[in-house]
This record gives C-alpha cells, sequence and structure tokens, in this order.
C-alpha cells in the first residue's frame, strides 16, 4: 500500500508580520514544508494556501490537510470549501475546543469587511465531534474525516502534520517553538 502524505498548516505572527508553515508527513516522517507570509486581520490567507499548495512538488500526493481552525494572522479567515475546490484535496479544520459562534461572528463584525468573513465563517459549516477533537470538513465525510484522523495521528490527539507545522512556524517566527497547537 502506498504511504499516504498529509498536510498540516499552522501560523504564527509577531508585530506586524504573521506566516503560515505547512508541513508534509507520510508514516508521522517529515517529507517537505512549505511557507507563505499573509496579512495580519487580511483576507489573503486562502490565495496563499491555495498558491503554496499549486507551488507544492507534494501537491498531488496529499491525501488531505488539516488546519488549526478557520482563522489565521488574528482574523484571516481560510475558505475551506474554496481551498478544497481549487485544490481538488480534502480539508479537515482541527479545533480543540468548540468555538461559541455568536462571540465568533461579533469579532469578525468589529474588523473591516465583516460581510466577507462572516460569509466564509457560515460557509465552512457545520462543527462535529471526532476523535475527541472538533472539526470542519470540506470535501470528505464525517467518518472518513475519522479514519483520517486516526491514520495521521502518532500520539495524542493533533494529527503529526499539524503538530509539526505548530512547531515549525513558532521557531520560526520566535526563534524557538512555543504554544500548543
Amino acid at each position: 500500500m502506498k504511504a499516504w502524505r498529509f498536510l498540516g498548516i499552522d501560523d504564527s505572527f509577531n508585530g506586524n508580520k504573521c506566516y503560515i508553515v505547512g508541513c508534509v508527513t507520510t508514516n508521522f516522517y517529515v517529507e517537505g514544508f512549505m511557507c507563505s507570509e499573509i496579512d495580519i486581520d487580511g483576507l489573503d490567507v486562502t490565495d496563499k494556501i491555495i498558491g503554496m499548495i499549486k507551488r507544492s512538488k507534494f501537491r498531488e500526493q496529499i491525501k488531505c490537510m488539516f488546519l488549526n481552525g478557520i482563522t489565521f494572522g488574528g482574523f484571516n479567515v481560510a475558505d475551506i470549501r474554496r481551498i478544497n475546490s481549487e485544490t481538488g484535496i480534502p480539508v479537515i479544520v482541527v479545533l480543540r475546543r468548540k468555538p461559541n459562534m455568536d462571540e465568533f461572528i461579533k469579532a469578525a463584525e468589529k474588523l473591516r469587511n465583516p460581510e466577507k468573513r462572516i460569509e466564509i465563517i457560515r460557509k465552512a459549516g457545520k462543527i462535529y465531534e471526532a476523535n475527541g477533537l472538533f472539526v470542519q470538513l470540506a470535501g470528505l465525510s464525517l467518518d472518513e474525516a475519522k479514519n483520517l484522523l486516526r491514520s495521521a495521528t502518532f500520539k495524542g490527539k493533533i494529527p503529526e502534520a499539524l503538530r509539526i507545522a505548530h512547531l515549525a512556524v513558532s521557531a520560526f517566527v520566535h526563534g524557538e517553538s512555543r504554544g500548543k497547537v
């Protein structure tokens, strides 16, 4: 059986600089990384994720991607439906806690282009419980997501590609890894 490759994407920012890092793993080994800069509280993370993937030599081999939430760089909201549609790769948004959607939308209303942000948030869809986490899905069923989460997780609850992306981007931005995924 051919090994599946997983992509985990996380962010970190300091001051006015924000970076996203994608980590590609297979059988829990790191195969490679991809990186891009995004605007803090901007609306460019969707385009940057799609661009990173389209340029990647791993693109055709990625079975699934894991995002650490749908907001990056403060409140730069990722459109998981568009990412899935334009890359053909299923997206699993991973959340440790279920967000309060009313508070989430109130926060979006305080930023520029609130209508666009709220539209993206609503398009992300229902939040499900899966394998001790909360997830949002694009391009796959809940059962498929549960199987992929199990296949991509070495220890604990967080998929290894996402865990390593978090370690890498926080070290890149802050000089050493910090915080939890």
